[in-house]
Order: structure tokens, then C-alpha cells, then sequence
């Protein structure tokens, strides 16, 4: 046995959801975390459609603020429990997962920046590519 005590990056289920573990759970996060990145995606689309945007307002700003408190929780999550962290933070994925969540955060300091910051929301695409590399590995 270990004289050691545990820390929570030892182990457990939030380490196996946050690190390339390969478990069910590790599994499930990605495919969940590739959904709403689709339906972000589509609520994105339909918001700069006039039907959908004036019909719909509310359903539209649901999903957006479920994937942001998804992507969010994501993105601090494997930073959390990332072996560097400042490696991580300035890494190419940790970068791409840092500026899916951004733009939110930016209009909500500066709601005036809407268009500006909007644009920017594309990037959530990119983490669609983390999950294909991941999916390579075999998760």
C-alpha cells in the first residue's frame, strides 16, 4: 500500500472524464461534448435566420448556455487535472478549448462587442477536430 494520500488528479471518475483514460465514461463525455457542439452549431446558424430568430429567441439562448456551461466546465476540467498546466493553457488544444468559451465571456463584459465577438464563436468547430483525434486513439 501507499504512504501516500490521494489527491483528487489520482484518480476517480473526474480524472477518467478529463484525461484520455479510454473508459465508458471518457466515452460518453465525448460524444455528449460532439452533440452540443453540432446543436451550438445549428442554434448559431438559425440565429441569423430572421424565422427562427425572432420565433425562437429563448430556445436559441437555452442551448447556447448549455453548451458554454458545458464547454466551460470541459475546459476547466482538463485544465484541472492536465499533468502541466501552464503546458496545457498554452498548448494548441488548450488554446482552441480556451477560445471556444471566450466570445461568451467577452459579450458579457462588453455586450456592445456582440457582432465583433459572435464571429468568433466558429472556433467551437475546432474542438470538433479534438474529438476526431481523440476517436483516432481509440479514445
Amino acid at each position: 500500500m501507499s504512504s501516500q494520500p490521494s489527491t483528487p488528479r489520482d484518480g476517480g471518475l473526474l480524472c477518467d472524464l478529463f484525461t484520455d483514460s479510454g473508459t465508458p465514461i471518457r466515452l460518453f463525455w465525448q460524444i455528449l461534448q460532439g452533440i452540443l457542439i453540432f446543436v451550438s452549431s445549428l442554434s448559431m446558424l438559425l440565429e441569423n435566420y430572421e424565422p427562427y430568430q425572432s420565433g425562437f429567441p429563448g430556445l436559441i439562448s437555452a442551448i447556447e448556455l448549455i453548451a458554454i456551461a458545458f464547454l466551460t466546465v470541459d475546459y476547466l476540467g482538463n485544465l484541472y487535472f492536465a499533468p502541466d498546466r501552464i503546458a496545457y493553457t498554452f498548448s494548441f488544444w488548450g488554446i482552441i478549448d480556451m477560445l471556444s468559451v471566450l466570445p461568451f465571456y467577452l459579450m458579457m463584459l462588453n455586450p456592445s462587442s456582440t457582432i465583433v465577438v459572435k464571429s468568433l464563436r466558429f472556433l467551437r468547430f475546432l474542438r470538433v477536430l479534438r474529438i476526431f483525434r481523440l476517436a483516432r486513439r481509440g479514445f
